[in-house]
């Protein structure tokens, strides 16, 4: 379910498309080039969908069966924002791009599994994490875009920070003791239609494989199942991995 201040960003997303849309069709008699090439900055706001994301349990474990473990989890909504740079290189329609969003997952919906001889006991678990991405890189307008539709492709590399918490049965929750951001590089492809004069919206899919690493503890060594007294493995030390194919919708302002 949407939370209401998704609800609020996406029903303010409609409300500046169609204004703007309404704005440029009682304007069409008096049509200007909704593109100025003499603006080389830009600034784009984006809510984002991304399809997938899994979880290492214990990435520096010796046995290769247990360090390649991965746990798919489901993927989620975000937003951020975009600062751009179109210089002018040879006629080239390069844009240079620095962008920053937000990722935050909730899920509820896993089991932990505990072996005590020839005995298992399955205890619920909620995994929480947010990831933080800082992404540099280019864009190359195709040569079939105009100034008022553009089709781009580009690619560049990125910083991954973030933070996760562990809740066990419910009650038993994780404090983080370390965090080590990753690196990926990314391939992108996208669309631009101009609303208004410097104003577009823009819609793009990112590939990219995303990580951090975090290492955290329980306060206690020892959860207590059905009378059973098992040991927990603490500190532990987990992998994010967010690879979904990230889809954003933006609007974009040109200055």
């Amino acid at each position: 379910m949407l939370s209401k201040f998704k609800i609020g960003l996406i029903a303010f997303a409609l409300a500046m498309l169609l204004t703007a849309r309404f704005s440029y069709s009682q304007k069409k008699e008096a049509f200007v080039e909704p593109y100025d090439a003499s603006k080389k900055f830009s600034v784009q706001v984006y809510g984002t969908y991304i399809s997938s994301s899994s979880l290492q349990n214990d990435p520096k474990s010796l046995d290769p069966f247990e360090s390649n473990n991965l746990v798919d989890l489901k993927g989620g909504y975000g937003y951020g924002v975009e600062l751009d740079y179109k210089p002018s290189l040879w006629n080239l329609d390069l844009t240079f791009f620095l962008s920053t969003e937000y990722f935050h997952l909730n899920e509820d919906d896993l089991v932990l599994q505990f072996q005590q001889d020839t005995s298992f006991y399955n205890v619920s678990m909620t995994d929480n994490f947010y990831m933080i991405p800082l992404e540099l890189g280019a864009k190359w307008d195709l040569p079939v875009s105009t100034n008022s539709f553009k089709v781009y492709i580009g690619g560049g590399a990125g910083i991954y920070f973030g933070d996760k918490t562990r809740t066990l049965g419910g009650f038993l929750q994780t404090h983080t003791t370390s965090t080590k951001p990753g690196f990926s590089v990314n391939i992108l492809t996208g669309l631009q239609y101009y609303l208004e004069r410097n104003l577009c919206a823009d819609l793009e899919l990112k590939f990219r494989e995303g990580w951090f690493d975090v290492q955290s503890s329980y306060d206690v060594d020892f959860i207590n199942v059905r009378g059973t007294t098992l040991s927990l493995d603490n500190p532990s030390y987990n992998r994010i991995i967010v690879d979904g194919v990230r889809i954003s919708l933006g609007l974009k302002y040109n200055f």
